[in-house]
């Protein structure tokens, strides 16, 4: 074996670009804190906290109960509630940041390890990061965020002779703990790939350019593989969960037509990601007879895995960079072809310019009006921010239902099945979440409607205008409460006839612009419901602009204002939103 060089950093560039790497990187995924899995994931882990046993089959719903799935993310559920129970939302942020960071410094390390300079590894680590902000949530897939560059480095740096080859030992129970916090679906395929390209270059000549590894390189990654792999078939929380990843390519209960993560990726939603996979197919096609049959292999399956499905583009933005270094190198060296040389320069000045550009677009552009709807109702806010982004959960819903003690069975939309998962049991159990191999597809119902009806629903939190339309006509639901993304209906029967005569909604959204919903306070005719519709909204949820303006509007209508009623919501408001133009009016 070729003898080891320790990796080390020189006085040089690193340090500076390495910092810039990490501050760029840790600027574009400072975002809201926003995730529809992330209450099942702390509904799961409270769950195994209290109890002492591992969840593994549906035990929130009412249509489902019992029914066994393999729960691959286990020990990253405990792991997050955990956190959630002692330090809060924040506490999953600060470690969504040292995530990040932990990412940065090893993707760093090792695009250096195939030669890249520390301008080229700086940008690369902030574009590959770039690529892929949408998946840089705080969820489980953190963590086979950090374990995908934690092996890219290991495997990589071995390679390179930085890395000696006792450090291989550490993939096997590297596996074995990314099963149970993630599932090790990526690390596997990312070995499988790694060890065949490296053994197709020593076994077939034709397809070795430059330096192959020697033989006792490939016996310690060989046998390193063989391990793992025993290690995976005898973890019985291991390969045995791989069903579900299997259910998601082969589209499963029609799961990948409904939930945006596993369909194909779009400009609007992964540009960046987009443009740096190109970015790596013109290299391969620029420098085809000097491509690395192992990288070429990677490049391949994550690529096209990612363009499948975009739940995937973090990770492949990860395999992608070292790639795209190593191809790069080739032009940095060709001293005597300068225009070669020009040309990879100017494709970094061009990404560099493109990240600080697009960058600053996507974090600090001003959210507009329009239309009666805001921006940051979009699905992923990712403008800078570091609070909970509560628009896309039912929260005042939640906090309606628990108030007026409503029973029956309740219907909700797979999207929300997640948070109610964990604000509404015991006494409460959810319809659906979105979980295709126990559910099966989230619309099911809006397709069937005739076969709800069994179900005997008493009331419903929807999240589509389609779902409000087909399974709960007005005629026979009334409106009670509305989120900014979700709306609460009540069966018209006699035993809600006093609470819908109360609380049934006529003229108030929240998702109403300033100046609807003022032109609406100057109807004589609107404005005595439309202010006790805007207060029973705020007095059961925080919403800034809607309590600026109800009080704006109480203010020009004082006689309003000093009604029992209202002044009995004024209080119950002020337990949530702590505005003073609020409390000002309290008589």
């Amino acid at each position: 074996m070729a003898s080891t060089r320790k990796y080390k950093f020189s006085f040089g560039l690193d340090p500076i670009a390495l910092l810039g790497a990490w501050l760029f990187s840790i600027l574009i995924v400072i975002y809201p804190i926003f995730d529809f899995d992330l209450y099942w994931h702390l509904a799961n882990g409270r769950e195994m906290v209290n109890t002492g046993h591992i969840v593994s089959e549906e035990i929130f719903s009412y249509t489902h109960p019992g029914e066994k799935f393999a729960n691959h993310e286990w020990l990253g559920q405990i792991l997050f509630y955990l956190i959630w129970q002692h330090f809060g939302p924040y506490g999953l942020f600060g470690m969504k940041l040292l995530i990040t960071a932990g990412v940065v410094l090893l993707l760093y390390r090792t695009i250096r390890s195939v030669g890249g300079e520390p301008v080229a590894a700086a940008i690369l680590c902030g574009f590959a990061i770039f690529a892929g902000i949408n998946r840089f949530h705080e969820r489980p897939e953190l963590f086979s965020l950090l374990n995908t560059a934690l092996l890219s480095f290991i495997l990589y740096s071995f390679r390179a002779n930085r890395l000696s080859h006792q450090w291989l030992w550490l993939i096997p129970p590297l596996l074995v703990v990314w099963d149970w916090l993630h599932g090790a679906v990526y690390g596997l395929t990312f070995l499988v790939l790694f060890v065949t390209g490296e053994n197709a270059k020593y076994w077939i000549p034709a397809l070795r350019y430059g330096q192959f590894p020697p033989i006792a390189n490939l016996n310690h990654l060989n046998r390193c593989f063989a391990i793992s792999m025993l290690a995976m078939l005898i973890n019985p929380l291991g390969l045995r969960s791989y069903g579900i990843f299997v259910g998601y390519v082969v589209g499963e209960a029609d799961f990948n037509r409904v939930i945006t993560e596993f369909m194909p990726v779009t400009w609007e939603e992964s540009e960046v990601f987009i443009l740096f996979l190109i970015w790596a197919v013109l290299l391969i096609i620029r420098n085809i007879r000097r491509v690395d049959i192992t990288q070429l292999l990677l490049v391949l399956v994550f690529g096209c895995a990612a363009v499948r499905f975009a739940r995937v583009s973090g990770i492949a933005a990860i395999v992608l960079a070292p790639v795209i270094a190593s191809l790069l190198i080739s032009g940095i060296n060709q001293v005597k072809d300068k225009v070669k040389g020009k040309i990879t320069f100017a494709m970094l000045m061009l990404a560099l310019t493109y990240l600080g550009w697009h960058g600053y677009n996507v974090k600090f552009n001003e959210i507009t009006q329009k239309d009666d709807k805001y921006y940051y109702l979009e699905l992923y806010d990712l403008a800078f921010d570091y609070h909970v982004n509560d628009n896309f959960y039912p929260v005042g819903s939640v906090n309606f239902i628990k108030a007026m003690g409503l029973t029956g069975n309740m219907y909700n939309s797979g999207n929300f099945g997640g948070y109610l998962s964990y604000y509404l049991p015991p006494e409460r159990k959810i319809f659906q979440y979105n979980m295709g191999r126990v559910f099966g597809d989230p619309f099911h119902f809006e397709e069937h409607p005739g076969e709800l009806e069994p179900w005997n629903i008493n009331y419903a939190i929807v999240d589509t205008e389609a779902e409000l339309t087909t399974l709960f006509p007005d005629s026979e639901w009334a409106e009670v409460y509305r989120d900014p993304a979700a709306v609460l209906v009540l069966k018209r029967s006699p035993q809600n006839e006093a609470l819908i005569r109360e609380y049934e909604i006529h003229v108030f959204y929240p998702v109403l612009s300033d100046n609807s919903l003022r032109a609406k306070a100057a109807d004589p005719d609107k404005l005595p419901r439309l202010v006790e519709e805007m207060g029973a909204a705020l007095a059961y949820r925080k919403d800034d602009r809607i309590a600026a303006l109800w009080a704006e509007i109480l203010t020009a209508s004082p006689a309003l204002r000093k009604q029992l009623h209202i002044q009995e919501l004024l209080k119950q408001a002020i337990k949530y939103n702590d505005s003073k133009s609020l409390k000002v009016l309290v008589v």
